[in-house]
């Protein structure tokens, strides 16, 4: 066997809490408090804890060059070796490596910025939900925020002293004006009511969809749409989840923004997608309930070609998310629907669904829409009273 180690590993020195019985019998909290190294390796799906001389191992291996293992036993011993090898943090030749070696390929080939693979890769989830969590272990109100944690920071920041400030002429107002004012995020929709195909496939082109397309260079060719993107390289596609969309099957699909089409990816049995939209949405049936779902992912090759191993690039991307969100809820409002954006979703559930590696693609949001619930079942913020209801 070979062995390389990772292409990108991070260690966080930890304390960690551990059950211990003789804490509790003897009045204590329970726990024992201790130190340890903790492994943070973006090929791999969780944080794995280590023992220092482990370090030693590693430091010994290149990403690039392999090792035989019969070199490595030699040296640390067989025993450490083969916790590395499960735990992964040492990449082998073998079949049980086929994986991460994979994962591996793709980090390296996609440039990612150590630190933001790190963060993106262990910030995924899997198997979460919301609602189920809440249910076991009561819902944090926001007195108790208050009581454990104080005042938030202030809703607004003030600079320098009120005799200093300099006042401004009264704001023009228009149209967009009026749709500024009655988005507000929707949490209540109508269980029956689906979304015409027609307003679908009209907020997907002014939000997801290409205006124009121009070659800047052989084999370069730059998208203009309605929202900005670091570089002009609008990395981020649109997945539709469709329940509830009048011509359209219940299933999931891939909105192609240079020919304005959908491309059907799976086509399933109404209860079947909203599993999982369910799923997806980490179990926030107040959002799992839309007529239609769409998921933000980012093609980060497409960033990361030109902004290689850039400290910036990552934060470009999510960026791009919020504008596109922002011109999502914009466009569902002026037709006269509700709508949403989540960040909390399970990434891994994405994957899944959609068919990514979560390092050349990977999940980033969700929007949705459809038509407001009179009826305020979950709490919504909309303290102006202006969002389009029924």
């Amino acid at each position: 066997m070979l062995l390389k180690r990772p292409r990108i590993l991070m260690v966080e020195r930890r304390e960690r809490a551990d059950f211990s019985l003789d804490s509790l019998l003897s009045g204590g909290a329970g726990l024992a408090r201790r130190q340890a190294w903790i492994a943070l390796a973006p090929h791999l799906d969780a944080e794995v804890e280590l023992e220092l001389a482990d370090l030693s191992v590693i430091e010994a291996l290149s990403p690039d060059a392999a090792c035989p293992r019969a070199d490595l036993d030699a040296r640390f011993g067989a025993a450490r070796v083969d916790a590395l090898v499960a735990a992964g943090l040492l990449v082998g030749d073998h079949d049980g490596h086929a994986t991460l070696r994979e994962r591996e390929r793709v980090l390296g080939e996609t440039a990612w910025w150590p630190p933001a693979a790190v963060a993106h890769a262990l910030g995924r989830w899997d198997g979460v939900d919301i609602a189920a969590d809440e249910e076991r272990l009561g819902r944090v109100s926001l007195a108790q925020l208050l009581d454990h944690h104080g005042p938030p920071p202030a809703e607004a920041t003030v600079q320098r002293p009120r005799a200093s400030w300099l006042p401004l002429p009264a704001p023009a107002t228009g149209p967009l004006d009026q749709v500024l004012r009655r988005r507000a995020s929707c949490r209540n929709f109508i269980a029956e009511a689906g979304v015409p195909l027609a307003d679908l496939s009209t907020t997907l082109h002014r939000v997801f969809g290409a205006q124009a397309a121009q070659v800047l260079a052989p084999g370069a060719t730059m998208l203009k749409k309605n929202s900005p993107s670091g570089g002009g390289l609008h990395p981020i596609d649109a997945y539709v989840l469709a329940q509830r969309v009048d011509g359209l099957e219940p299933g999931l699909y891939h909105y192609q923004c240079l020919e304005h089409v959908l491309e059907p990816m799976q086509v399933q049995p109404a209860a079947t997608v909203a599993g999982f939209a369910h799923e997806l949405v980490a179990g926030q049936a107040w959002f799992a309930n839309a007529p239609v779902l769409v998921l933000m992912a980012a093609r980060f090759q497409r960033n990361f070609w030109k902004y290689r191993r850039h400290a910036k690039a990552w934060k470009v991307i999510l960026l791009d998310a919020g504008h596109l969100s922002q011109n999502f809820q914009l466009s569902a409002t002026e037709q006269g629907y509700g709508a949403f954006v989540t960040g909390a979703i399970n990434d891994r559930c994405a994957e899944r669904l959609f068919g990514f590696d979560g390092l050349g693609t990977g999940a980033i949001a969700v929007c949705g829409m459809g038509r407001r619930a009179a009826a305020i079942t979950t709490i919504e913020f909309d303290p102006l009273g202006l969002a389009p209801r029924g």
